[in-house]
């Protein structure tokens, strides 16, 4: 069985990595704006993306943590959910406040973070990564 995408470590260039990270953005949006879905757990290695160039797409993956917002059912502890270097502040600190739209947010941030300053490295002039 084949892959759906790749990580975001072979993205080639920033053009790739802003588009990659819009649509993982865009896909966290849409999903909360129509279902009430928190992911929880965002981090490199749950945004993949396909394609190259102006054809590339990114997407949002591994959905295990999630919760819906309007499941008055769903547990909702104060336990530490997500991958440690993309947790926000209040989730880090065991904050009294629930998980909220904004930790993901913070989470693609420090993503973002990552990405420009580990993942990706700009390839030198003979086409070759350093």
């Amino acid at each position: 069985m084949k892959g759906v995408g790749r990580p975001l470590k072979e993205l080639e260039n920033i053009f790739e990595v802003i588009c990659v990270m819009a649509d993982a953005m865009e896909c966290h949006w849409e999903i909360y704006q129509r279902c009430k879905i928190l992911h929880r757990d965002i981090s490199t290695n749950n945004i993949l993306f396909s394609g190259r160039g102006s054809k590339i797409k990114g997407m949002l993956i591994d959905f295990d943590h999630a919760i819906c917002e309007d499941d008055k059912d769903a547990v909702r502890h104060f336990k530490r959910t997500g991958t440690l270097p993309f947790m926000s502040i209040n989730n880090l600190e065991g904050g009294k406040l629930e998980h909220s739209l904004l930790d993901d947010w913070e989470s693609l941030i420090y993503i973002l973070c990552w990405v420009g300053t580990y993942d990706w490295k700009k390839k030198d002039e003979s086409g070759e990564r350093p």
